[in-house]
């Protein structure tokens, strides 16, 4: 009878798979961090990322971090998850205070400097499902040596982006040091069930650098740069990775995908707003002719909030950055190799007008998936669709199965709409610029789950 009832729930689809799962960097023990000391005169933090994939929820219960500190130990810790705000921590997801360790454990000593093991078991636990999120811990230290949190060397990155910090009340700031904190943050990882569209085969495009020998210009200004589709051909752009020369770093970037119109950027097709990197990788320091300090060479990935589907044909994808604070060198890779089409362009007036880089393409990477178009069937078995994306105000289902109900949740998974579809539109005016999931349920009981870009 119980194993009936087993292949009943698994035919039925009600069993869900979990696994124990972390995320984190590991320890190059160079006994170097930053101070998160709490409980004195003065309050310091830092904020490390980290991403739940597509397809998980990650139920959290531990973290652990490695902290320099003294002899003694320390008196408590506070630790907080924050959710994504434009490519820095945002809003507050969850706070555990005045924790008392589970255990701290001498990992090693290096220049009378020692490394310690936080390992702290959270009062309660909570779901997080995909996107990015921010750990920040404090210490209160047992003596009187300051408690930091341990970083690594000037590497490639381990883990998404480089990492922030604040003062007191201050708000976030960094950014622009290349280097992640040492954590791990554990749990249970379940199964939505949900997979990704067959998109087709893996594929990129773009332009290799030379040797980082120049860069365009990016504070102030757009910069475009083009990719072509085959004929016959369909590419789905999921990630657009660029390489930069900085001293600083990009915050976030508006990334819009152009017509081509006589092989210069053309009208918007889509476009995506203020999207922080996902991973930020760092390859050391350069001289630039003309400027007297080396530079950073630094690749940015980021992850578009929606892939989009080009058909054959030439593109131009610009992108806008904001810079984080204290930014003196800001510039997208450029060489003098040839590369994909045209040259790279640049625009002052906000893609109004655009001029050539005579001689330059920028570098960068299109990361996607191609498909012959031939056999594309570009209605989708439940005759689904919604339009538009991005949308500011009103929203319209197209559904074979009349849509009857819509649940809306934000970047950090929590439900901020939930309303009856009347007329196949539902009017989403209400909501904050950003980026959502939503949950429709058709009248025949199946439901449709879509991501939508709220302008």
């Amino acid at each position: 009878m119980k194993k009936n009832l087993i292949f009943l729930m698994m035919m039925s689809g009600v069993m869900s798979f979990s696994q124990n799962c972390n995320y984190g960097v590991a320890s190059d023990g160079i006994a170097n961090g930053e101070n998160i000391s709490t409980g004195g005169t003065y309050e310091y933090t830092s904020a490390s990322d980290f991403d739940v994939e597509f397809g998980k929820i990650l139920t959290v219960n531990n973290v652990k971090f490695n902290a320099l500190k003294g002899t003694a130990d320390l008196s408590y810790v506070n630790i907080y998850f924050y959710a994504d705000n434009a490519g820095k921590p945002g809003s507050l997801i969850k706070s555990f205070e005045n924790i008392v360790p589970a255990s701290q454990t001498l990992k090693y000593t290096l220049e009378n400097i020692s490394a310690y093991e936080i390992d702290v078991n959270l009062p309660s636990t909570f779901d997080l499902p995909k996107g990015k999120y921010y750990l920040s811990v404090q210490g209160n230290p047992g003596d009187e040596t300051a408690a930091s949190w341990e970083i690594t060397k000037e590497a490639t990155t381990k883990l998404g982006r480089f990492d922030f910090s604040k003062f007191g009340s201050e708000d976030w700031f960094g950014g622009f040091s290349y280097y992640d904190h040492v954590f791990q943050v554990s749990g249970i990882c379940s199964s939505t069930g949900e997979t990704q569209p067959d998109y087709g085969t893996p594929t990129s495009q773009g332009n290799i650098g030379n040797n980082h020998e120049t860069g365009g210009s990016m504070p102030g200004r757009s910069l475009a740069d083009d990719i072509i589709v085959p004929d016959n051909t369909k590419f789905t752009l999921t990630n657009f990775k660029i390489s930069t020369l900085q001293l600083g770093n990009i915050r976030n970037a508006t990334i819009n995908i152009r017509s081509s119109v006589d092989d210069v950027p053309g009208e918007i097709l889509y476009s995506f707003e203020n999207i922080g990197p996902k991973t930020e990788n760092y390859f050391g320091y350069w001289a630039v002719p003309g400027y007297p300090l080396d530079v950073v060479a630094v690749d940015l990935d980021f992850e578009l909030p929606q892939a989009v589907e080009l058909s054959a044909g030439k593109y131009f994808v610009e992108v806008k950055a904001t810079q984080v604070p204290f930014t003196d060198y800001l510039r997208w890779e450029a060489t003098s190799h040839s590369g994909i089409g045209s040259d790279s362009f640049t625009s002052y007036d906000d893609g109004e007008t655009w001029e050539s880089n005579e001689g330059y393409n920028f570098v960068f990477n299109a990361i996607g998936f191609s498909r012959s178009s031939l056999a594309v069937n570009d209605v989708d078995k439940n005759n689904f669709g919604f339009y538009p994306n991005p949308v500011k105000d009103e929203l319209t289902i197209v559904s074979k199965n009349e849509a009857s109900r819509i649940s809306i949740y934000n970047s950090a998974g929590q439900l901020v709409k939930d309303s009856e579809i009347k007329n196949n539109k539902v009017n989403v005016s209400d909501l904050s610029i950003g980026n959502y999931i939503g949950k429709i349920t058709l009248k025949n009981g199946q439901t449709q789950t879509i991501k939508v870009i709220k302008k």
